[in-house]
């Protein structure tokens, strides 16, 4: 019973560091256009939007999703995501993009 107590001690402690250092990391979203607001709410997620530029602390793994959900509440098509250790591929990058408009250059 007490290997059983320890294993499950060391599972969870593993669980915790992985969502403590996920919200320690720097997410960007580089953007074509601007985002339809500066702040944008995705996957639980806030979003500070700057010119072409989108940055957060997301509590989730870099994946096609996530940009998926960034791109559908910005309204935009995305560039690049990802955080330091993780960028999207060109391929992800355009099944992130799939479903969204191609914007038109402001004036």
């Amino acid at each position: 019973m007490t290997a059983f107590k320890s294993i499950a001690a060391a599972i969870l402690s593993a669980a915790f560091a992985g969502a403590a250092y996920a919200q320690s990391s720097t997410f960007t979203a580089k953007v074509a256009g601007e985002p339809a607001q500066s702040r944008i709410i995705a996957l639980n997620t806030m979003w500070n939007c700057s010119g072409d530029t989108c940055i957060a602390h997301p509590d989730h793994a870099v994946s096609v999703r996530a940009c998926r959900q960034f791109a559908h509440q910005a309204r935009v098509q995305v560039t690049a995501y990802g955080n330091e250790q993780q960028q999207l591929s060109a391929d992800e990058l355009a099944r992130c993009n799939a479903d969204q408009p191609v914007q038109q250059a402001r004036n």
